[in-house]
């Protein structure tokens, strides 16, 4: 194999800076070994590495931990230089400070010493920290150069906002610099603060999160009124930089930028009036650190000239996020459901990235792999756990999403709670949501699921309704059909949840689908599906009613993201095209399929039952929507669905 430049380690490869040294170095022709932590259930998915231009010749993936500083000699052995990157961050001091710091010691000497030991590598890049510099006392210094380092007494007695990270980069920074005078081993540091811009890792990193807090709407969350910065792509070329320089020295500051958080909320105002940007007499009340200016005089000196402005910097960072969110993140509650699971589905191949919850699973026994082997959900689907019991669980979910379909609800159709209870956990669950969505700051529009059983419940009978119907829920007290429970806690639900919109100027709209019917993805098969093949499964009178109205999950699925997408959806919406009477279902499956043993006509005639009404759709086909299904395909769908399944 050719090594073109070489063959060069980097350490912490799958990490935000990392990953872009090892695109850099690629596109510059080197070969690469780099490390990542151990995975011994190989779920970690490295595919943006292996993905990278040139990775499938020249790029070599090991494991490695800084807790065993041993296992990076075979990543390190034949190579000509490292980037070592890699370092332990407990921002939540999960972990004493002293563990913490002697991890960080030991793998950056123990890296060393396998450096020594190959006989091959001629300089060592440590990547160090602005917070080696920023904390030399009390006394807050404007602008500091490389001869300056923080004060670990200070940072452990003041302990500020990632104390025991900054400590451990002072003291590995200066052990590894001094291992190196010691044993004749070129080591240089490169001192980066705030880095932003592009990112290859799919995780958002920490820095670029905190860079567009204001575009996030998390202003409480800004601890700092000055930030020094600098692009990613110019951090990763002043590694390399360093590597090839012929004579460098120490370390290096690398920070072409001194921000003020109002210098911050002018530009991000101007460029992206579609965001929801504090004003800068909003930010002037925020108090935090006034970051020191990271002089980077030595660097440039030494030759090194940065490329990007600060422009450029927020520019890529956001382009950047908007690529990885592809139409946006949206969240689906009651992800493992019939209806939630299918618009996943249309949504991850509408290039949306997606949270679902699901209910929690504390022995971790629900298979949820239909879910994660949907094409895309690797990338671009998140799982959380949240129970409409507790509404405050939704909001890890719901946080960075600029839309909700709100799908999950609680079914006890043969009513063994109380119909009070279960009414209030849909209403509490919904309105939970809804105020994680007001707090989200993100959250554009919100699209409940309701029932037709929110509309059709009326004490006169009408052959068509129209979205004005509300069902009556003392009608249904008084009644009590075939799950009356679960119809009044939809009603009340949906009714609460348009006026929460409507007080908290929240925009919602509901959506109100029929019997749903056609293919799933869930392993059970859905109670809906079930019920239109009755017939199919040998029941006689399955539905419960003479006149069934109908539709095809898929439509549902796109009426959910038709009403997402809608410039100025209004209200309540029905999502129902057909209206079959159970004859003509009969007819249907007997001509279709022959082999089943379908009731006939004359026994089908004899079924007594309600005449449900036709829920016209005419409002959300006047809005642009066109149903794209048949009755025929409804069937057809379901049926062979349930055959793959062994359902049939």
């Amino acid at each position: 194999m050719a090594e073109g430049k070489g063959r060069v380690c980097v350490t912490g490869g799958t990490g935000f800076l990392g990953s872009w040294i090892i695109k850099r170095l690629l596109e510059d022709g080197y070969a690469v070994n780099t490390t990542i932590r151990s995975d011994p259930e190989g779920k970690r998915d490295v595919r943006f590495l292996t993905n990278l231009a040139g990775a499938s010749e020249k790029l070599k993936i090991f494991n490695a931990d800084l807790s065993e500083p041993e296992s990076f000699g075979p990543a390190v052995e034949g190579c000509v230089g490292i980037f070592h990157t890699a370092t332990p961050i407990d921002f939540a001091l999960n972990e004493a400070e002293e563990v913490v710091t002697k991890r960080t010691i030991d793998g950056a000497l123990g890296i060393l010493r396998a450096c020594v030991n190959s006989k091959t590598v001629k300089r060592v890049v440590y990547t160090s920290s602005a917070s080696t510099v920023s904390f030399s006392g009390a006394e807050v210094n404007d602008q500091v150069d490389e001869s300056v380092w923080s004060d670990v007494d200070f940072l452990r007695r003041v302990k500020p906002f990632g104390w025991s990270y900054a400590v451990s980069k002072v003291l590995a920074e200066k052990a590894a610099l001094q291992f190196g005078a010691q044993n004749g081993l070129d080591v240089v540091t490169l001192i980066p603060p705030f880095v932003v811009g592009r990112f290859v890792c799919p995780k958002l990193p920490d820095s670029v999160h905190r860079a567009l807090l204001l575009l996030f709407g998390k202003k409480e969350e800004i601890g700092v009124i000055r930030y020094h910065m600098v692009h990613v792509d110019d951090v990763a070329r002043a590694h390399i930089f360093l590597l090839e320089h012929p004579n460098p020295n120490g370390r290096y500051n690398c920070s072409p930028f001194i921000v003020p958080i109002e210098e911050i909320s002018r530009l991000l105002s101007a460029k992206y009036p579609e965001y929801q940007i504090p004003s800068v007499d909003e930010v002037k009340e925020i108090k935090g650190a006034k970051l020191p200016h990271l002089i980077s005089k030595k660097l440039v000196d030494a030759g090194f000239e940065f490329k990007y402005s600060v422009e450029d910097m927020f520019e890529d960072a956001i382009e950047c996020c908007k690529e990885k969110e592809g139409k946006g993140r949206v969240c689906v509650t009651g992800g493992t459901g019939f209806i939630g699971s299918w618009i996943i589905k249309r949504l991850l191949e509408d290039g949306y990235t997606v949270n679902t919850t699901i209910r929690s699973d504390p022995d971790g026994k629900r298979d949820v792999s239909f879910l994660r082997n949907l094409p895309g959900a690797s990338r671009k689907l998140k799982i959380f756990n949240a129970d409409l019991s507790k509404p405050e669980s939704f909001s890890e979910a719901i946080e960075g999403c600029v839309g909700v379909l709100h799908t999950a609800t609680p079914i006890d159709l043969e009513v063994k709670e109380a119909e009070e209870t279960v009414t209030k956990r849909s209403i509490d669950g919904a309105l939970g949501i809804l105020k994680a969505c007001l707090n989200s700051k993100t959250v554009k529009r919100v699209v409940y699921t309701s029932s037709a059983s929110a509309v059709y419940w009326q004490a006169k009978e009408e052959d068509v309704m129209d979205e004005s119907y509300w069902s009556d829920d003392n009608l249904l007290r008084s009644l009590k059909p075939f799950a009356w429970s679960y119809s009044i806690s939809k009603t009340l639900a949906e009714r609460a949840v348009l006026d929460f919109g409507q007080l908290h100027g929240l925009d919602v709209v509901t959506l109100i689908p029929t019997f749903v019917v056609g293919p799933f993805i869930c392993p059970k098969l859905p109670g809906s599906v079930y019920t239109s093949l009755a017939f199919l499964f040998g029941q006689k009178n399955p539905f419960g009613a003479s006149r069934i109205h109908m539709v095809h999950v898929d439509d549902v699925a796109r009426a959910h993201i038709f009403l997402l997408e809608h410039p100025n959806p209004k209200g309540r919406y029905n999502c129902s095209p057909f209206i079959a009477t159970v004859e003509e279902i009969a007819q249907l499956l007997s001509d279709k399929y022959p082999e089943f043993q379908i009731p006939t006509l004359d026994e089908v005639k004899k079924i007594n039952g309600p005449k449900l009404p036709h829920l016209t759709s005419k409002k959300l086909v006047d809005s642009g929507f066109q149903f794209k299904y048949s009755i025929e395909e409804m069937f057809e769908d379901a049926i062979e669905c349930c055959k793959e399944k062994g359902h049939l």
